[in-house]
């Protein structure tokens, strides 16, 4: 296997199918799946565990046409409208604490990332799959056990950052309990937030092949590594950050600019920079600017797939949810 950001951009998209739903729907994931292409996309996909969901934390493992695998994650519910991806990314990320990487554990604290991540990556660690009740990383043990495992991992937004983190992760405790399982881990991001200090950002640039697409005028991307870039984004004549959410984001953000600790961008082996103009007509808000710049289905995977997104079970807008069932009263 090798990079593929087709096949990257399709399932990071797709993990988002779900995002309004207490209770996550497998036929959904295998009827889109399905309907991959084939060619550069790797279709059609096959759903092999999950999706499993814990506290708003999704992700599930398919394998493409070629054999490979993917796991991908959608990092974190964005249960309503598209132009609060960001709200999402300052209210996950807890950016004001870095605490130590522990796969492997370390006698100091070289490796440091930031405490939302861990704590999302501990959610993903815990999660199981509703059918068999295995968890993540007893099934992929189980197929490296079997054969030589290509795994893509990739995600969106904070599902890029659980993307970096779980790669890491999964590199260090796939081969305890075999040391002679052959692996190769693919990490592929698309705005990707910046959630780790210089020396797990160094780690992991030397560690892999990594694929990572960037919008220049999406802000997810500048956090936590480039607070003063998101407070100067989208000035006049567009919507100005200080204007329009001058109290829920511009003061949050320039306090946590004075006290946030050092992150560091990793830099990747095979950076996809891209620049989309803001958009013409007046807009809400910032915020809606900041949301549609960010969004994977309007932005990241047409500049990745050279197609625009299929859509999506009962929802026009990543983030725009599908309502959800009302509870009848017994």
């Amino acid at each position: 296997m090798a990079l593929n950001k087709v096949s990257a951009a399709y399932l990071s998209y797709f993990a988002y199918i779900d995002d309004a739903l207490d209770t996550v729907q497998p036929a959904d994931f295998t009827k889109l799946l399905g309907a991959v292409p084939s060619g550069a996309a790797n279709g059609p996909w096959t759903l092999c565990w999950g999706p499993a969901v814990n506290n708003g934390v999704l992700a599930y493992v398919a394998q493409g046409k070629d054999g490979s695998y993917a796991l991908a994650f959608r990092g974190t519910d964005v249960d309503g409208s598209v132009g609060a991806a960001f709200e999402n990314v300052l209210a996950d990320a807890d950016a004001l604490y870095l605490v130590p990487w522990l796969y492997p554990q370390q006698a100091s604290a070289p490796q440091q990332i930031s405490a939302g991540i861990n704590d999302a990556l501990a959610l993903a660690i815990a999660m199981t799959d509703p059918s068999t009740g295995l968890s993540l990383l007893d099934y992929l043990r189980g197929v490296a056990a079997k054969q030589n495992l290509e795994l893509m991992v990739t995600g969106h937004s904070l599902g890029g950052a659980l993307a970096v983190v779980a790669t890491a992760w999964l590199q260090d405790q796939l081969p305890k309990l075999n040391s002679s399982m052959t692996f190769t881990l693919w990490p592929h991001t698309f705005a990707c937030p910046t959630m780790w200090n210089a020396g797990f950002a160094t780690s992991f640039a030397s560690a892999y092949t990594y694929y990572a697409a960037v919008n220049s005028n999406d802000v997810v991307p500048m956090g936590w590594a480039n607070l003063k870039g998101i407070l100067g984004t989208y000035t006049a004549p567009g919507p100005v950050l200080k204007d329009t959410n001058y109290i829920s984001i511009y003061l949050p953000l320039e306090a946590l600019s004075l006290t946030i600790p050092t992150y560091t961008a990793i830099v990747p082996s095979n950076p996809d920079p891209f620049t989309i103009a803001p958009i013409a007509e007046p807009n809400d808000s910032w915020t809606a600017e900041a949301g549609y710049m960010h969004s994977m289905q309007l932005q990241y995977f047409p500049h990745a797939t050279g197609v625009a997104a299929p859509p999506l079970p009962g929802i026009t807008k990543t983030g725009v949810a599908r309502p959800r069932a009302v509870a009848v009263a017994a």
